[in-house]
């Protein structure tokens, strides 16, 4: 089996009205990714973000879970120990391939149709389970990854899509969602 990581990125992505900028880091990513990522087994999870006063917000969240004197009920603590906080998604990737001793295949997310190389849940699921290869999913914030994000990624996984046509989940759902489809137990 190879290894998963898991990497949220806070720029570059779209805002709503279609430029490239920086999103704010919220602690419900920082907890809610956490947590699903340990579930599933990912052995990293990288926040991204450039702004070093962004980088310090997240860095504050995880040190005091990872200091807590007290009982955690959460486990949250345990969760957030594989949290790993970056300044650029090319700065995560050197630590993946470092680690891996290979470059991870990097699969990016969009809730878009995007006219690139798409691979399904079902054949990445497959890739993960049979083949040692890491790979490396990749979450936007905002309004999703800016173009030079998907320009960069190996593959993308299609939109997780509703009965209708509505179709703006947060990236927590759709990280948990994916997570699931890849790595959960099918009884």
């Amino acid at each position: 089996m190879g290894n998963l990581y898991i990497g949220l990125v806070h720029y570059p992505v779209f805002s709503r009205e279609g430029r490239v900028v920086a999103t704010a880091i919220t602690g419900l990513d920082i907890h809610d990714l956490a947590r699903s990522a340990h579930t599933y087994g990912v052995v990293h999870y990288y926040v991204i973000t450039p702004l070093a006063s962004q980088r310090e917000i997240a860095e504050r969240i995880q040190r005091y879970w990872l200091e807590l004197k007290e009982f955690d009920p959460t486990h949250r603590t345990e969760a957030l120990q594989q949290v790993i906080i970056v300044a650029t998604l090319g700065d995560s990737l050197l630590q993946v391939t470092a680690k891996e001793g290979v470059r991870p295949l990097t699969v990016g997310t969009s809730a878009r149709h995007l006219s690139k190389d798409q691979i399904s849940y079902e054949e990445l699921r497959k890739r993960v389970e049979q083949e040692r290869e890491p790979v490396y999913l990749i979450f936007g914030t905002g309004w999703g990854l800016a173009n030079e994000v998907i320009e960069r990624v190996d593959a993308l996984l299609p939109p997780i899509l509703g009965p209708g046509e509505y179709n703006h989940l947060s990236v927590r759902a759709a990280a948990a969602i994916t997570l699931d489809r890849l790595r959960g137990r099918r009884e």
